[in-house]
């Protein structure tokens, strides 16, 4: 919104903001309205819609009454009706990170890292009824660098994307660029980023190797995380107490020497300044974690976890326990 605003001073205008209604949100649940609420209402000449979604009468009746020339969407999270896309003149345009027909749906830069996509990317579209289905205006790729997680990922995409449009909307305006003129999707190709359920949360690292620990938890980094559970051995080494810890930054370890160290299910500080925590997993590839977050606690470096732990032994638990026996 503000790369548009600052835009359209000179090209077009912005007559409307559409967004989702404020919410209870903290610990208070004072009803906050959205970010973009509030960037929108930094500007007093435009118009701030809050449907509880698009199919809302009142807000179609306000929208067909403003008679915009184009609308454009990003992670709105409302199915768009048919009313609503037959309203603009130019259609309606969305910015959709991935590189389509590759992951269409609700998650597409998470289920993108968890795959391992050698790249990432965005997407410009125009709207259709089906989801993410719309003929393509324009994409943008770049490498995917193994490091970075789902939220600046998908923050860095939306810039990306954004400067995408930018660059179409003369075109758009100017009939250069029209609905029939995109190009469509292959179908043959088409790839559905599934919805994320909390069960996918919980790591085995009886059955997952590095390379899928270290994407899932890139991927899954905004929301449910990931954690895996371990057993502290208690001080007379004869109990031992099971415990949760949430994954944060970590990588794989593919130099062999650097692996030498780690012992069947027992955990290692590996060595070297900011060195992480070395995990082998049963099919002998090996994860480096270097922030970890126990369980009631803030998120921390490898060696302040071990330092905390007072000299006692952490062991996997491999296979981890199942839910009804925690």
């Amino acid at each position: 919104l503000e790369k548009l605003q600052r835009k359209g001073a000179a090209d077009f205008d912005i007559t409307c903001v559409v967004t989702q209604p404020a919410r209870p949100a903290g610990r208070k649940k004072k009803l906050t309205p959205t970010p973009v609420q509030t960037l929108a209402e930094a500007f007093p000449a435009m118009k701030i819609l809050t449907p509880e979604n698009a199919k809302n009468e009142t807000f179609l009746e306000e929208l067909e009454a403003l008679e915009p020339d184009l609308c454009i969407t990003a992670a709105y999270g409302c199915y768009l009706p048919k009313r609503f896309l037959k309203i603009p003149k130019l259609g309606t345009v969305n910015i959709h990170p991935s590189l389509l027909p590759r992951w269409r749906g609700a998650s597409p830069v998470q289920r993108s890292l968890e795959a391992g996509d050698a790249q990432l990317g965005v997407t410009v579209l125009y709207t259709v009824s089906a989801m993410d289905a719309g003929p393509i205006i324009s994409q943008v790729s770049r490498p995917n660098d193994d490091v970075k997680g789902a939220s600046q990922e998908l923050e860095e995409l939306f810039d990306l994307g954004t400067e995408e449009l930018l660059k179409a909307l003369p075109s758009i305006f100017s009939g250069q660029i029209t609905f029939d003129t995109a190009a469509e999707q292959d179908e043959e190709q088409v790839t559905k980023a599934k919805m994320i359920g909390k069960d996918e949360a919980i790591l085995d690292f009886s059955t997952m190797g590095a390379v899928e620990v270290h994407n899932r938890a890139r991927g899954l980094e905004m929301w449910p995380g990931t954690y895996f559970y371990f057993y502290l051995e208690e001080d007379d080494a004869s109990s031992k107490t099971l415990k949760k810890i949430k994954v944060g930054k970590s990588a794989v370890i593919s130099n062999t020497e650097r692996a030498t160290d780690l012992i069947g299910s027992e955990s290692t500080l590996l060595k070297g300044k900011g060195a992480g925590l070395g995990v082998l997993l049963a099919d002998g590839s090996a994860l480096e974690l270097f922030t970890v977050q126990p369980e009631g606690k803030k998120m921390m470096d490898a060696k302040s976890f071990v330092n905390g732990l007072g000299g006692k032994k952490v062991l996997w638990a491999i296979p981890p326990p199942q839910p009804e026996s925690i």
